[in-house]
């Protein structure tokens, strides 16, 4: 029997130029995943929504396929009728709750639905091609590669299948059961993203920079505010945001002389307006909410729509232990990207176990597709649960190909057998070191594979790293500690807190110790660590190793290695160019040992 080789995929067709954020590809047999890979670490543009081509391509490559040997193909997000009938019951819905009109959004998807054609890549013949919905293919991203085999699934985000925010679901035993699905016109990940715009930030991709801003205002002042615009609905798993429902179906999707920017990318944006002739009118977004906050500071709206934001996923994550009778909790979607809320998740007496999909946002889809395809496929065999053991699931270069690359770039370089020793001596003095290793990290955290490290004793650091990153100076760096030693200096960490390694999860720092490593404690006396474990990253562990017995501190700074506004670097082209704009000190990559003189 020829063996299935399952395609999942987040984009929208080959035969179109319609875009969705995220765009990604994996592979996946009945052995386990292949590669996972978005297209924006290929192409270079930023939550690149264009189909998945180029990662497609690199895809294969890691896998050493063809086009030809896949078998099935496993779309993100559901057909067009099925997609229809979820925008109606949902947007008739909050029209009855709230007296906000969707009839102008509703004529702009009877339009948008007859384009709703979607074919796999080109030459794939694949004979089973599947549709699977959008948060359910969240909900697999985070069940299957998570630790516990029964357990709650919530997710949360935007809108999915152009309706829904977010679904409740039980892992029981290999198996999801759907429970509960909220209205993605009232969701708190719109919510979010209309505060980013109002602060003056880019929705849809700095969300984490109010997290971090909201750390130095008082969530007192201006709560009463957020809790005018988005309620939960208690016991009933859902919530309710009529202002929110109103700048969607009024703005976002309907006008199009008015739309905001939510969803696009820069690029993408700037394509609509090529294409549309939709000019952007600030003054006639957001206006409802620019009378509400108008007269705050920054720092105290982004302070009080955090609140408001844990708040009421905290009380639905509650509900949704409830309902399921599981303590254990695993999540995915845009909302969990927020790692000051996960950090309130973990703390719940509820929630006795916490896991966050490390690709947490649309990202992750296609690989939630591919696991419930395969999933599918194996129904009549006995279910064993295989949690990921690692996300360095991306394109992996050998050491001809960094050569090479370092040839044409014309500087100097060195080889080194102590590769680890070198890092360690190079981060004791201080220096930023470039670390390119391995297969590439799946998902928006650098992990090791392509960072840029730097000691985090020194207080200074966080502005020499954003000026030579062109980065937002109240953004915290986050460290990667050894796992030997992280609960010396996180409190409540615990070994089996396995989200820990994938940077998703804030913790406080250990008071007495905060002041040793100022360069990685936010204002808020959190950090966001990555724990590191020798077995998963044995290089890296070497270094910091070497490091600690140098300076007694097992930790340092890890953040992405990119210039800003730039995906994470992916090549030996990408790591050298971005080396050579001045992100580093000293690049070590692979075997060799790079300095500009």
């Amino acid at each position: 029997m020829r063996k299935r080789t399952i395609l999942g995929l987040h984009g929208f067709s080959s035969h179109s130029d319609s875009q969705m954020h995220d765009a990604g590809v994996c592979l996946m047999d009945q052995n386990g995943v292949i590669a996972a890979i978005d297209e924006e670490r290929i192409t270079r543009k930023k939550r690149d929504g264009n189909f998945p081509v180029q990662a497609f391509k690199a895809a294969l490559h890691r896998g050493g396929l063809s086009t030809e040997d896949i078998t099935d193909v496993a779309f993100v997000d559901r057909r067009t009728p099925w997609q229809t009938y979820q925008v109606w019951k949902y947007a008739i819905s909050a029209f009855f709750q709230t007296g906000v009109r969707p009839w102008g959004y509703l004529r702009f998807w009877i339009k948008k639905m007859l384009q709703f054609k979607r074919v796999p890549p080109k030459d794939v013949k694949a004979k089973r091609v599947r549709f699977y919905e959008h948060h359910l293919c969240h909900a697999a991203s985070a069940y299957y590669p998570g630790p516990f085999i029964d357990t709650t699934i919530v997710t949360l985000d935007g809108m999915g299948d152009f309706s829904i925010g977010g679904m409740v679901a039980k892992g029981e035993s290999g198996q999801i059961k759907v429970l509960r699905r909220s209205n993605g016109y009232f969701s708190p990940g719109h919510f979010y993203m209309i505060l980013t715009e109002y602060l003056g930030f880019v929705p849809g991709r700095h969300e984490g920079k109010i997290t971090g801003l909201a750390a130095y205002g008082d969530p007192r002042v201006a709560y009463h505010t957020m809790q005018e615009i988005i309620r939960y609905k208690s016991g009933e798993l859902d919530f309710i945001a009529p202002l929110v429902a109103k700048e969607f179906f009024s703005v976002i999707r309907s006008t199009p002389g008015t739309r905001t920017k939510q969803w696009y990318s820069q690029q993408q944006w700037d394509e609509v307006v090529r294409k549309q002739k939709i000019r952007y009118q600030e003054e006639k977004t957001l206006i409802e909410f620019r009378e509400l906050w108008d007269n705050y500071s920054k720092e105290d709206i982004a302070a009080a729509g955090q609140a408001r934001f844990e708040d009421i996923i905290l009380a639905h994550i509650k509900d949704a232990v409830k309902l399921t009778g599981f303590s254990n909790l695993v999540v995915a979607g845009g909302c969990f990207a927020n790692v000051k809320l996960n950090q309130k998740i973990r703390e719940l007496p509820e929630v006795s176990g916490l896991y966050v999909h490390p690709n947490m946002c649309d990202g992750g889809l296609a690989a939630g597709a591919a696991l419930l395809h395969l999933q599918a496929i194996n129904k009549n065999k006995v279910y064993e649960h295989k949690p990921w053991e690692d996300v360095y699931l991306g394109p992996e270069f050998s050491e001809d190909d960094i050569e090479k690359e370092l040839k044409s770039s014309s500087l100097s370089y060195s080889k080194s057998e102590e590769i680890p020793k070198v890092a360690a001596d190079a981060l004791a003095k201080g220096e930023v070191v470039a670390w390119f290793q391995g297969s590439m990290e799946y998902g928006p955290r650098a992990l090791g594979h392509r960072s840029l490290l730097a000691a985090a004793t020194d207080a200074n650091l966080p502005d020499r790293l954003n000026r030579k990153l062109g980065r937002t100076e109240f953004m915290p760096f986050a460290p990667i500690v050894l796992i030997e030693h992280a609960h010396e200096w996180f409190e409540d960490w615990a070994f089996d807190h396995v989200s820990s390694r994938y940077m998703t999860v804030t913790y406080d720092v250990v008071r007495d110790r905060r002041e040793e490593i100022p360069a990685v404690v936010h204002v808020d006396g959190t950090a966001r660590p990555q724990v590191l474990e020798r077995g998963i990253n044995p290089l890296l562990h070497d270094a910091l190793s070497h490091y600690y017995t140098r300076t007694g501190i097992p930790l340092v700074v890890n953040t992405s290695f990119n210039m800003h506004e730039e995906p994470i670097v992916c090549s030996p082209f990408d790591a050298i160019r971005t080396f050579k704009n001045g992100a580093a000190d000293v690049l070590i990559i692979g075997p060799f040992i790079v300095r500009i003189t």
